[in-house]
């Protein structure tokens, strides 16, 4: 979706863009999950808009990536974002502004519903950008 020119660029720098990708939803997930679940403490529609731009962009990624691999992103993506909130909660554990977020429904839900996103994200970034150039 970004442009063919994007996508070039990323298979010719394959494992940079894949570090980029992979540390940059570790820790987006780590950072941002107590700031983006409505009706939490600490919601802010900022970090829920900045947090999806960034991943249309690891989406975007993952298209130069993984060429029709939609259930290996929604993998990879799940494992790190899911890691990523472990390593905050290990981190915090105790903390008085993380507490309203130990719940189930948050370990699971979180996760699953982020993975999703960027997913949806990148199925459709996959079939605009087969449709506008020779990327099949």
């Amino acid at each position: 979706m970004l442009g063919e020119q994007f996508y070039t660029q990323v298979r010719k720098s394959r494992n940079t863009f894949l570090i980029f990708a992979a540390l940059n939803l570790l820790f987006l997930s780590g950072i941002s999950f107590t700031f983006v679940i409505p009706g939490q403490r600490g919601f802010s529609l900022f970090f829920m808009v900045l947090t999806l731009v960034m991943y249309f962009i690891i989406a975007n990624i993952f298209v130069g990536l993984f060429k029709d691999r939609k259930w290996f992103v929604f993998t990879i993506c799940i494992i790190l974002i899911s890691v990523g909130m472990g390593w905050r909660l290990w981190l915090e554990w105790g903390e008085v502004t993380l507490v309203e977020h130990t719940s189930l429904a948050v370990y699971i839900g979180y996760p699953s519903i982020s993975a999703i996103i960027l997913t949806m994200f990148y199925i459709i970034s996959h079939s605009i950008a087969r449709k506008q150039s020779a990327f099949h």
